[in-house]
């Protein structure tokens, strides 16, 4: 069995063809089977000292990337805008009030 090892040392790959020869592939004595990685396409395998070891939960959860926060749609922009400007004039108008109350003498 061959297994190709990033240049993390982790196992991507794994053929049970001779691949000797080849850059970044390991005869190990280990037979793995499918998968060879979690849900979200990390490997769940190192090679270490010549044989195939399971990686941690920690070590496979530092390889998770984060969520990318969704791109807000055209739509979704305009709305914001248009909530930011009608807070704004909401703002004026308070203020506006509380003036024309002051000019006519009230509180």
């Amino acid at each position: 069995m061959y297994v190709y090892v990033d240049g993390s040392g982790r196992i991507t790959a794994y053929n049970p063809n001779d691949m000797g020869g080849n850059d970044g592939w390991y005869q190990v004595q280990e037979t793995i089977g499918e998968p060879i990685t979690e849900e979200h396409g990390i490997p769940i395998y190192k090679y270490v000292n010549g044989h195939v070891v399971s990686r941690t939960a920690e070590e496979i959860a530092a390889d998770i990337p984060e969520p990318v926060p969704p791109v807000p749609s055209e739509i979704e922009l305009l709305q914001q805008q248009v909530a930011e400007q009608q807070a704004q004039l909401d703002e004026q108008a308070d203020a506006l009030i509380e003036l024309a109350a002051l000019i006519d003498g009230g509180e």
